[in-house]
């Protein structure tokens, strides 16, 4: 069986990170987490990339999670957990502070690992064959707190302890039900409610949905009105060819033409 891979596609203002282990349901080795955020963390400071879809390869499963038969060797004991911890950590958090809004597809198993990445990303569309969960409790692990944490933009604290205390998989239907997944749609009907989304966003002002997440951060990590980084923020928006394209298309009474991505933001808080 192979380690795995991150494959990368570009398709002009769009890419599409894929995660390339199919015969494994597309679970997660040390090393594709390292590539992941490798790969998203280039496309953040691309100019020319507005939107991120991640993906698994084939029709059974978005990921299965991390990979565990390297668990023995690389998640027994303090030191090789912690290690562990941090490397899972890095792709989770550099998917979840990417400027660009970031997409999951999710086609068959988001399970573990898988489905705490899926909760990494601003949008989550699944098929109606999808199946959700965080069945960690036969294995004796716990979700790091890069994971929690991306849950928890998601669910209550009370609903993550109880994916984990059920053990089994949601359907589709019952994640979108709970707020777990953005959107279902039939299997046929997947590629093109992905795209209806790309349309969308690449319609939209790319400073503000770049600020817009950035401001989410501020908000939730305590900054004030007064904070040098809510300050920088202000200042890239208001000061862009963004916000004064979108005003003059408004008054013009046309659609606006953002193009590309239009300078960028202060440093993450």
């Amino acid at each position: 069986m192979s380690n795995g891979r991150i494959q990368l596609h570009r398709a002009g203002a769009v890419a599409t990170v894929v995660l390339d282990r199919p015969e494994a349901h597309n679970a997660l080795t040390a090393a594709m987490w390292r590539d992941l955020a490798e790969t998203v963390r280039q496309l953040s400071v691309e100019g020319t990339i507005r939107v991120i879809v991640i993906r698994g390869a084939g029709d059974r499963a978005f990921s299965a999670g991390a990979d565990i038969r390297e668990f023995p060797e690389r998640r027994t004991g303090f030191a090789a957990a912690w290690a562990y911890d941090r490397l899972v950590s890095a792709a989770l958090e550099t998917v979840q502070e990417a400027p660009q809004p970031v997409l999951a597809v999710i086609r068959g198993l988001a399970v573990g690992g898988g489905l705490e990445l899926a909760a990494a990303c601003d949008v989550r569309i699944a098929s109606d064959d999808a199946r959700l969960g965080l069945p960690i409790g036969r294995l004796g692990v716990m979700p790091g707190l890069a994971e929690t944490r991306a849950l928890l933009r998601l669910l209550p604290p009370g609903k993550i302890v109880e994916l984990v205390m059920r053990g089994e998989l949601l359907t589709a239907v019952e994640a979108v039900q709970i707020g777990l997944v953005t959107e279902v749609v039939p299997v046929e009907e997947l590629e093109a409610a992905v795209q209806r989304w790309i349309d969308r966003l690449l319609a939209l002002s790319p400073e503000t949905l770049r600020a817009t997440k950035y401001a989410v951060r501020l908000a939730t990590s305590g900054s004030t009105p007064d904070d040098p980084g809510y300050r920088a923020l202000l200042a890239s928006v208001y000061e862009s060819e963004a916000y004064r394209e979108g005003v003059r298309a408004f008054l013009e009474k046309r659609a606006p033409e953002f193009g590309e991505r239009g300078g960028g933001l202060p440093e993450r808080p």
